[in-house]
């Protein structure tokens, strides 16, 4: 490895209005001998060191002087500053290295972001923001946030995919939105720009990146809602309650965890676990006498706010009839951070051997369903015949293939928020703005496949929450000075206070979501899931698709 050289020491004078830097006393003219051999050139050296002690200490002092109260801050990979009219950055250091958290709107800046297609709905999400802004005809426009990591990494809160795939419907609902003429999102203003908010891709930097928020909430064009907000880990609700605090109402698109609540400003357009289970156990219940009668649970043991909610759920609805408590065993998944080696499964096929259940519930992520499926295809080993066995769990968006389903004898039953599969094919229950939205996504030149994580249409259906509440708010405003005198007209803009108390309606004034029609109710408080909406349960594998289909069920809580 080579060394860097310093660059040299460039002098300059003082600017106008600085003092002078104080400079060393006048040091007396050193008499050198040529002759004066060894003496002679000590005292050389001597006087040599004597100078630069004293040029060093001037320079000491000077710096004291003048120091900055406020040195410049390190500046993000390719920005000359840190701070503009559309943009606040800041570095932040993560487990993951440095990264660049904050918010933009109209600056064409990544965050740091290697990822092409990733980068491709950024730019296109920032020239949006810049043709609301420089609109001709000057139509009203207010902001809405999107808050969630915008970069990935090995083992990050979000894959690239579903950073990805959140992006793609995040901008799907602001172009629907922002075009002349009523749509179903309501009428056609204000019009909305996406502020981009990174937290960093393990969510620590979410308190900076709120708090710098701040001034955006007023003015002319204010940050009404926030939406995203990553997934259901801590700081997602630390950040909703800080959103709160501020008064801006938080839309949380994929979070199920049902501890992620921060008052009565963090809403969710995601079923809950509570939700899930109930949903698992209505199908269960649907299959009378081919219903299971022997159960296991499969849970992450790690600090885990998706996994640990996800458990208490299943043993509320399961565990007295499946006998949970005598047939569990935990493992360790692998998103971080883990106490000690994740998808060991060995152990635990043994005593599902054992047990020989009918039924597993698995509380744990999609990460880690793979190895555990995989590791359940090798349970021939129990020197018994090996029956198909169904698998329970609620997630959004599963990875895993049929095949790989298939060659492990084994039949998922999986409680989502989409059912993208199905959908497609317009089976009963499909949610009647769903063709729309799939034909205008594809019109935004997105492939089909980047719907089946559910990420995309889940983000979609946050913002379009927010949209909806915000022109909710201003149309009523209008219609209450339709009988006023002006002086009595009441100001038709919008705040974030008045945006979350729109989004309280009922079940006869519903969210026009893709993924279902819902609606949030604020007494009596159901910690402000969504109701009404549907619950789909989805069959994979064969095992599991040759049970009867089930009905789409409403979350009624």
């Amino acid at each position: 490895m080579s060394e860097e050289k310093a660059p040299p020491i460039e002098e300059k004078a003082p600017a106008a209005g600085e003092e002078t830097p104080p400079v060393a006393e006048e040091t007396p003219p050193i008499k050198v001998e040529l002759n004066g051999g060894r003496g002679g050139r000590r005292r050389l050296v001597t006087a040599l060191a004597a100078t630069v002690v004293l040029v060093v200490l001037a320079g000491i002092v000077y710096r004291a002087l003048r120091r900055d109260p406020d040195p410049p801050q390190a500046l993000c990979p390719g920005l000359t500053t840190t701070h503009g009219d559309g943009f606040a950055l800041t570095p932040h250091g993560t487990v993951n290295g440095p990264e660049c958290v904050g918010w933009l709107i109209d600056d064409d800046y990544r965050f740091g972001s290697t990822d092409t297609e990733v980068n491709d709905v950024l730019t296109r999400i920032v020239q949006e923001n810049i043709r609301v802004r420089d609109d001709p005809a000057a139509r009203p426009y207010v902001r809405i946030g999107l808050l969630m990591p915008m970069t990935a990494t090995q083992g990050s809160a979000l894959a690239a995919a579903e950073i990805r795939n959140s992006l793609q419907g995040a901008y799907a609902a602001q172009v629907q939105a922002n075009t002349d003429g009523p749509t179903a999102l309501g009428d056609a203003r204000p019009w909305f720009q996406l502020v981009l908010i990174n937290e960093a891709t393990d969510q620590s930097g979410w308190r900076t990146a709120v708090d710098a928020l701040v001034p955006l909430t007023g003015g002319a064009h204010p940050l009404v809602a926030v939406t995203g907000l990553g997934i259901s880990i801590p700081a997602t609700a630390e950040a909703g309650k800080r959103l709160g605090e501020l008064r801006i109402p938080s839309i949380g698109s994929v979070v199920t965890a049902d501890d992620m609540t921060a008052g009565d400003w963090m809403f969710k357009v995601s079923p809950s676990n509570r939700q899930y289970a109930a949903a698992l156990d209505g199908y269960l219940d649907s299959l009378d006498t081919r219903k299971p009668v022997t159960g296991f649970l499969v849970w992450d043991r790690n600090p885990d706010n998706y996994v640990a909610t996800l458990r208490t759920a299943l043993i509320g609805e399961f565990g007295v009839d499946y006998n949970l408590d005598q047939h569990n065993q935990g493992f360790n998944g692998s998103k971080p951070p883990h106490d000690g080696t994740p998808q060991l499964f060995t152990p635990i096929v043994r005593d599902i051997c054992a047990v020989d259940p009918d039924i597993i519930f698995y509380s744990g992520r999609d990460r880690d369903l793979r190895a555990f499926v995989e590791a359940l295809g090798h349970r021939g080993q129990c020197q018994r015949k090996v029956r198909p066995i169904l698998l329970a769990t609620g997630a959004t968006g599963l990875t895993i293939t049929e095949r790989q389903i298939d060659t492990a004898q084994v039949g998922i039953l999986d409680a989502a928020s989409t059912d993208l599969a199905g959908w497609r094919r317009n089976v009963a229950g499909t949610p009647a703005e769903y063709a729309a939205f799939a034909k205008q996504f594809a019109g935004l030149g997105f492939p089909d496949k980047s719907l089946d994580s559910g990420y995309a249409i889940m983000q979609r259906d946050a913002v379009v929450a927010a949209i909806w509440a915000t022109r909710r708010d201003i149309a009523a405003k209008t219609a209450a000075n339709g009988g006023r005198a002006d002086a009595d007209r009441l100001t038709e803009t919008t705040n974030g206070a008045d945006v979350r108390n729109a989004l309280f309606s009922s079940a006869n004034d519903t969210v026009p979501a893709a993924s279902g029609r819902f609606y949030f109710r604020e007494k009596p408080g159901n910690d402000l899931w969504p109701l009404g909406r549907p619950v789909p349960v989805i069959r994979f594998g064969k095992a599991a698709t040759a049970l009867p289909a089930p009905a789409l069920l409403p979350s009624a809580f």
